[in-house]
């Protein structure tokens, strides 16, 4: 699973431009958060084909990173994420962003980008 972290100018219109060049080409953002310090914005995607992804942002000249993503299924409940969150900085492993990716019955499932990911891969099997 990856991450794809768009960099932007940080004014009007920038996530609908965004937003609406992933839709015309028919690709679903299944997460997304933003964020903004001065005139950078920085728009945090997860999509539902990142190979389409990859080449539209390309191909449409947008400044972009992309890093693979670490998903977990907890247990809807209070406390769960911060067992992982504990789990993970007992092992010294840095979480740089987390997406609620979804939410069933009873679970939700929840991606993290890491500083290790083999650590975290291997402490989440």
């Amino acid at each position: 699973m990856r991450q794809f972290e768009i960099s932007v100018e940080n004014k009007i219109g920038a996530l609908a431009y965004v937003s609406d060049s992933l839709a015309k080409a028919c690709i679903n953002i299944k997460a997304i958060s933003t964020d903004s310090r001065g005139n950078q914005g920085i728009i945090k995607i997860v999509t539902d084909d990142e190979e389409s992804t990859r080449d539209l942002l390309k191909l449409s000249g947008f400044d972009f990173k992309e890093h693979e993503i670490v998903p977990v299924k907890l247990l809807d409940k209070p406390g769960e994420l911060a067992k992982v969150a504990r789990a993970m900085s007992n092992l010294n492993i840095n979480i740089e962003s987390v997406f609620l990716m979804d939410r069933e019955k009873g679970a939700v499932q929840i991606a993290f980008k890491v500083d290790d990911l083999a650590k975290a891969k291997d402490l989440l099997k």
